[in-house]
């Protein structure tokens, strides 16, 4: 569950540029929102950021985006390197792989809606490939232009794990994106966590970020987030996305 939360809460952003070009790089990443943009065909998007809070380093969080149709991509996400800061620094790699896919269901001018489907896919020897030891999420994504520089987004996004019983999460999540130049965008949103069970945790947080467009192709961002809670970390983080 953590490899999922984390991944997910660290990469899925795509709303600083709404309506854009399809030959203009977007990423999903920063940010918690997923972006209902999905990648054209016979292009591949690599993104790797880094992200750190109080106790934690994690990186490369690597996501490969890479279109199928037009209107259809798939995804491979990989956390990567744990660094835990305690008395003794632990190094421990994260071993489980997320794989899904995400489908534009409705396009306009206006607004947008996405769908999305991910899973953990353990490949440890220690962990068996059954429900049990996977973690699967699926989502509602949309977008609304407001005005030319000034755009809303969200997602409705829920996922299960097992934790000694069956958690269920909710994870809404609502935001604003600002395109300030044609390079420059930067991003607002709020976040929420929702456990099903009273033994878990409730995390809000509030997040936003700068994204810099060097080109058509690479786009890099630095981004941070304030826990409303004490369930819930600070955190800063940055990274690059390139499309090929």
């Amino acid at each position: 569950m953590r490899l999922l939360k984390k991944t997910v809460a660290v990469f899925l952003f795509s709303g600083v540029l709404l309506n854009v070009n399809a030959e203009t790089i977007v990423p999903d990443r920063p940010g918690f929102s997923t972006g209902t943009y999905t990648v054209q065909p016979k292009k591949l998007n690599v993104e790797i950021g880094y992200n750190y809070t109080k106790n934690d380093q994690t990186l490369p969080l690597m996501v490969l985006r890479t279109g199928v149709t037009n209107k259809l991509e798939l995804d491979v996400m990989y956390d990567g390197l744990d660094i835990k800061h305690n008395d003794q620094k632990e190094y421990t790699w994260s071993s489980d792989l997320i794989i899904g896919a995400k489908y534009r269901v409705y396009e306009s001018e206006l607004y947008n809606i996405t769908l999305m489907g991910l899973s953990s896919l353990p490949v440890d020897s220690t962990h068996n490939l059954s429900f049990k030891n996977m973690t699967p999420l699926a989502a509602v994504l949309w977008d609304y232009t407001f005005s030319e520089n000034i755009g809303l987004f969200g997602t409705l996004q829920g996922s299960t794990y097992y934790d000694n019983e069956r958690i269920y999460d909710f994870q809404p999540a609502v935001g604003a994106s600002f395109t300030h130049t044609d390079k420059l965008g930067s991003y607002i949103e709020l976040y929420s966590v929702i456990p099903s069970s009273s033994t878990q945790d409730t995390q809000k947080i509030i997040d936003g970020g700068f994204t810099y467009l060097i080109n058509d192709d690479i786009q890099i961002d630095l981004n941070g987030g304030i826990g409303l809670n004490q369930e819930s970390d600070d955190f800063v983080g940055f990274g690059v996305a390139i499309q090929f």
